[in-house]
């Protein structure tokens, strides 16, 4: 994992209470960043291989709330798991692909404005997957505690929002590169048809 990578995974995770690296905790195979007013909240981003990374979030009291694995790309670090605990037991509860989105697409700033969202929209469903989707997001999401359910809907704001922006810069250089061919083939064309009518007069 580059500084860039790092960096960018730590900055979906940023709150007010900026995460500081600890040299004291971190070592070869995982970065530890922890809150300057509180010993306990870590973030971890631990290196699993070559092209894995899992990040573990830690509350007040040194419990994990968050666990979340990541891709290594060439470009951004692609997430692809998300488990948050659920309120009042020890148990960490997996989000989908679809789930994700869901919070992406209807997440607020509380837990009950996200709720809110997804059930107003339950009743407009008439696929029977979606709303099971949509009913399985629901229930996960008011077995996580206010923090948590918060803490998830900003952190996959910031990446989503993120990694459009990313594929919106990708298209409009790879479509600025291909215009540039385009106009260069053009270029060449013209000359060589040009050079090829003057050969041709007496």
């Amino acid at each position: 994992m580059n500084k860039k990578q790092e960096q960018q995974i730590l900055d979906y995770y940023s709150t007010a209470d900026k995460y500081i690296r600890s040299k004291t905790h971190s070592n070869a195979h995982q970065t530890v960043f922890t809150k300057e007013n509180d010993k306990y909240q870590w973030l971890v981003l631990e290196q699993k291989n070559q092209c894995e990374v899992e990040v573990r979030q830690t509350d007040s009291h040194g419990t994990i709330t968050a666990r979340d694995n990541y891709e290594l790309t060439r470009n951004l670090p692609k997430c692809v798991g998300v488990e948050r605990l659920c309120e009042g037991a020890n148990i960490q509860t997996f989000f989908n692909a679809d789930e994700i989105n869901l919070i992406y697409q209807f997440g607020e700033q509380s837990k009950a404005e996200t709720c809110a969202s997804l059930s107003a929209i339950l009743p407009q469903i008439k696929d029977d997957n979606t709303k099971q989707i949509v009913s399985t997001t629901l229930n996960k999401l008011n077995a996580l505690s206010e923090k948590t359910c918060a803490e998830l809907t900003v952190t996959t704001k910031r990446r989503k929002l993120t990694e459009r922006d990313h594929s919106i810069k990708t298209r409009l250089a790879k479509a600025k590169a291909q215009a540039k061919q385009l106009t260069v083939a053009e270029g060449k064309k013209n000359k060589t048809h040009s050079k090829g009518k003057g050969d041709m007069e007496p």
